[in-house]
């Protein structure tokens, strides 16, 4: 088994989907964070996008180079390739209707963030919309208490941090609702933090960084 190096930011949604994966199949790993407002220059380097995760794979073999993965989907697929088990289903058709609501859930990731950078209150809620719209899709689909029943697959892994930060973003505002009328989606939330996976994913102020984050950023969130 070649041994992994995961380049990572605190509060990044798409660095924690990789370490579900890493912590659901019990993979061992080395977990190194930069700060992204001054990347470091070995970062630089070896990130084609300058993004984070990046997953450096050293091979059995001394003697062969590291390999470097980035985007969390192809870091994702390719340890759930390379492990045993898989978080996918096993039938194409659903193995590929997965996959795409992992897409869905990337670009709810996108909602989600612009909901949370908002300039104001009802910019926010018209981010609100689009994302509870896409949300809408995941709850036709739930089955409970994880996506498609008991066991956590790669859509969890992929939507969970999602889920947690629309949450900690909504903390702060009362007037915003995401989950409203989304039982399900409220319930797979719930469920999915009491996994281990998803506990061990993150550093243990996560909520509180992502918040602070958000109150330095989002003027009309300052005094909540």
């Amino acid at each position: 088994m070649p041994t992994f190096k995961l380049i990572s930011h605190h509060t990044c949604p798409f660095v924690q989907r990789s370490v579900i994966t890493l912590e659901a199949k019990g993979v061992p790993y080395e977990r190194i964070f930069i700060d992204l407002a001054n990347k470091p220059d070995w970062f630089v380097e070896i990130s084609p996008m300058g993004k984070v995760p990046v997953l450096v794979v050293r091979p059995d073999d001394e003697s062969a180079e590291e390999t470097v993965l980035f985007e969390s989907a192809v870091i994702s697929e390719y340890l759930d390739e390379v492990t045993e088990g898989s978080m996918h289903p096993s039938d194409p058709l659903a193995k590929a209707q997965h996959r795409a609501m992992n897409e869905l859930a990337s670009a709810a990731i996108g909602d989600a963030w612009r909901l949370a950078m908002a300039e104001d209150l009802e910019a926010a809620k018209r981010h609100e919309a689009d994302l509870r719209a896409k949300l809408g899709r995941f709850e036709a689909q739930i089955v409970g208490p994880m996506f498609a029943g008991e066991a956590m697959n790669m859509v969890d892994a992929s939507t969970l941090p999602l889920l947690q930060r629309v949450a900690w973003a909504e903390e702060l505002a009362d007037e915003l609702d995401a989950f409203k009328d989304l039982p399900k989606v409220r319930a797979w939330l719930e469920a999915g933090e009491e996994l281990e996976a998803v506990r061990r994913s993150t550093v243990s102020d996560v909520r509180e960084r992502y918040q602070d984050y958000i109150r330095a950023r989002s003027p009309w969130l300052r005094g909540a």
